[in-house]
């Protein structure tokens, strides 16, 4: 992946700009509203970034957690061994051989004065389903073998803690068309809990690890689902539509969708903001819920209630961006698809203020970070959900 700050080094000054809306209700309108009004919202506040959002190179594939490399067996001139991972990490755990190096790397040299067929499998028993590839290792060759055996979806709905395991590897040949055991070995490694995201990882940039907290926008959990729906209770129409509908949201839809998705946030699921102990900071690693878990404890801390609505906005067919400063991170949403011009969100004010309040105090947030970001400083970034699904980081895969 090229560097996000030649994709965005190029913003220039940020022009903000106020859109007045046609005004409904005063300030002392009950939030929520104790049924849907179908007057338009107050007011709303969004920032004009221009932007690159193009097509940008293939992300580097990093090194991750540090590799252990187990004992080599020798049949029939055959000798097979292999490096793992010491460390899985759930949340990524998806994304291994593509944005993180293979799990599992065999390594198969035949001396032999002829070829031959080499079956190899992999799991983390208990946890995985099972790799295998089949190859021909040529007379005097060596074959390399990287496997990533991928989490069940019942192991990463148990991981809510990080857990000791076993990566089983066996390596085969087919001698007169009968298998035979070449390495049977079974090698001590960590799962971690689904929570537990790395904010750096050997062999990336601080952004490219940035990046990878879009596997953690989940637009498609059912709880998530269930938001929207609820939402729409609050909306002026009693719908939800999907995309966008005007240049600048003309129409002031886009806003109206988020301020309902707020409503629901604190009429139906009752959310608030609760920090929790661990510091938010590049260099460490944090426990973080995922939206569905935020939604069914009721409660976030600033990461986690941001990924919540970039999960709902994503779902509605909007583009939402995580915005990171030093111990905190907010949300932004695109107000069309034409413009460089977003809605900043402060989602920690959930439950103690209006969504109005929560806009502008986003913002004025985002006044304060933009030259800081845009000058690539030290635990500042602009994660771009869309631009970081096109280079293929998907949800990791639960519910």
């Amino acid at each position: 992946m090229g560097s996000w700050r030649k994709a965005y080094g190029r913003l220039g000054a940020l022009a903000l700009i106020v859109v007045a809306l046609a005004a409904c209700g005063g300030s002392n309108a009950t939030w929520p509203p104790v049924k849907p009004s179908s007057a338009p919202l107050a007011s709303g506040v969004h920032g004009v970034a221009p932007g690159d959002s193009g097509a940008r190179a293939s992300q580097p594939v990093a090194s991750g957690a540090p590799r252990a490399t187990a004992s080599a067996a020798t049949v029939d001139q055959i000798t097979a061994t292999y490096t793992y991972k010491d460390q899985l990490i759930t949340p990524l755990a998806h994304l291994y051989g593509e944005f993180l190096d293979a799990f599992v790397i065999i390594t198969v040299d035949n001396q032999n004065s002829s070829p031959v067929k080499v079956v190899a499998t992999s799991e983390i028993s208990g946890y995985t389903s099972i790799a295998s590839d089949t190859v021909t290792v040529a007379a005097g060759g060596s074959e390399e073998i990287r496997q990533n055996p991928r989490l069940t979806t019942a192991a990463i709905d148990g991981l809510n803690s990080e857990h000791q395991a076993d990566l089983h590897v066996v390596i085969s040949y087919l001698d007169n068309g009968e298998p035979r055991t070449i390495l049977d070995q079974t090698s001590p490694t960590l799962v971690t809990s689904r929570r537990d995201f790395p904010w750096t990882i050997t062999g990336m940039t601080q952004q490219e690890d940035f990046n990878l907290i879009v596997a953690m926008v989940t637009p498609s959990d059912p709880s998530v689902e269930q938001l929207i729906r609820d939402a729409a209770n609050f909306d002026p129409t009693g719908q939800m539509a999907a995309g966008y509908d005007s240049e600048n949201d003309q129409k002031g839809t886009v806003l109206q969708r988020l301020a309902d998705v707020w409503q629901s946030e604190t009429a139906d699921f009752h959310l608030t903001y609760i920090s929790t102990p661990i510091t938010f900071a590049s260099g460490s690693s944090q426990r973080i819920r995922l939206p569905g878990e935020v939604l069914d404890q009721s409660s976030g801390n600033c990461i986690e209630l941001t990924l919540l609505y970039a999960s709902v906005a994503e779902a509605l067919g909007m583009q939402p961006e995580i915005i990171i400063i030093p111990g905190h991170a907010y949300v932004a949403v695109r107000v069309d698809d034409t413009n460089s011009s977003y809605y900043f969100i402060e989602t920690t004010l959930i439950g103690q203020a209006t969504f109005n309040e929560a806009v502008t105090t986003g913002l004025s947030e985002w006044q304060d970070a933009q030259t800081h970001v845009e000058a690539g400083e030290a635990e500042y970034g602009w994660v771009d959900v869309a631009a970081e699904r096109n280079e293929g980081i998907v949800p990791i895969p639960w519910r």
